[in-house]
């Protein structure tokens, strides 16, 4: 049986502002094993990025996570105090943020900001530290690497950067690596080569890892097993291969329906989901998908469809699933 690393169970995460209470997400629950790579999928706003910082326990001040477990290696994280979560940030789990421009200190040295993440969690000299970041930054690609050291992040490019910001959060070899959207902004070539190189360190140092993007393509090549989540909650989970081939919501149909594909004919026009999200002040008590759905039934509307599970490691929460639906559209 494989090491459970990451046991999320009904998460509930909501923001409060002047309006009221925007429930971000809505019941989750996932797991992630040791050396498992987990893709986390869906539009902007599906609540990909809030299930990583409700994770790392990095929530705006008006954000809470109101009910639910998140055990780290069989520990609850939300009952953690701040200082403890400190020990856990950076050290056991690391994340690696969409833009390393905003997330590296411009005004010290790449070496400085390594060092720094190496010192508070590891016990060793500032010598010893210095050694170990300049082996870091040969581990993840970047040429000479004793002269970057003393480089500012302007002086790297954005990929390079990235690869840096990728050097820091490995540096004290954490059990857990969350990316959130680390391809973004930076090109095709350098995409595929941040992509080849997280996918080497995975298998070098059997770190699990947590993928979250909008990319398709990117979960497919690097993910063992996904996620679908729309309007803070998961509507489908699989194995790679069972959410690109074996899809069973609607959602997901049409999530890769809009991707482009080699074999489209010219004249073919993408295809895009018609319609908007539901407002998550208030939440639709059935399917979030409903309003936008071509497939959807009366009953979509009122209830929200429980899991329904297609093999042991697939499961859709959709009412045309349901072995008692009849298939009739509204």
């Amino acid at each position: 049986m494989e090491e459970r690393i990451l046991e999320v169970n009904n998460i509930w995460t909501s923001f409060f502002t002047h309006v009221g209470e925007v429930k971000a997400l809505r019941g989750i629950s996932f797991h992630v094993d040791k050396g498992e790579a987990l893709g986390i999928v869906g539009e902007s706003g599906s609540g990909k990025s809030v299930t990583s910082l409700s994770i790392m326990d990095l929530l705006v001040d008006t954000g809470k996570v109101v009910k639910g477990e998140i055990y780290f290696k069989g520990k609850d994280l939300t009952t953690f105090s701040e200082r403890r979560m400190q020990g856990v940030r950076g050290n056991e789990i690391a994340m690696i943020f969409q833009d390393p421009m905003t997330s590296l200190n411009p005004v010290y040295t790449i070496g400085n900001q390594i060092e720094e993440a190496i010192l508070k969690h590891r016990k060793m000299s500032k010598a010893d530290a210095k050694k170990l970041a300049v082996r870091m930054l040969d581990l993840v690609g970047i040429p000479s690497p004793e002269d970057r050291l003393n480089q500012y992040p302007h002086e790297f490019s954005g990929g390079m950067r990235q690869r840096a910001m990728i050097a820091m959060s490995l540096s004290c070899e954490p059990d857990l690596l969350i990316a959130d959207e680390p391809t973004t902004a930076l090109d095709v070539t350098i995409q595929a080569q941040i992509l080849e190189l997280l996918k080497e360190l995975k298998d070098k140092m059997n770190t699990s890892i947590i993928l979250i993007t909008h990319d398709l393509g990117v979960v497919a090549d690097m993910s063992d097993k996904v996620e679908v989540m729309y309007a803070g909650q998961i509507l489908e989970e699989g194995l790679a291969d069972e959410i690109f081939y074996e899809t069973m919501h609607p959602y997901t149909q049409q999530l890769l329906a809009s991707v482009p594909r080699l074999d489209m004919d010219k004249s073919q026009s993408l295809h895009a989901i018609q319609g908007s999200p539901p407002d998550l002040y208030i939440p639709p008590k059935g399917c979030p998908f409903y309003e936008r759905c071509d497939r959807a039934m009366k009953i979509c509307d009122m209830k929200m469809p429980p899991e329904h599970w297609h093999t042991d490691t697939h499961f859709s929460r959709c009412w045309l699933n349901h072995p008692m639906a009849k298939q009739e559209t509204r």
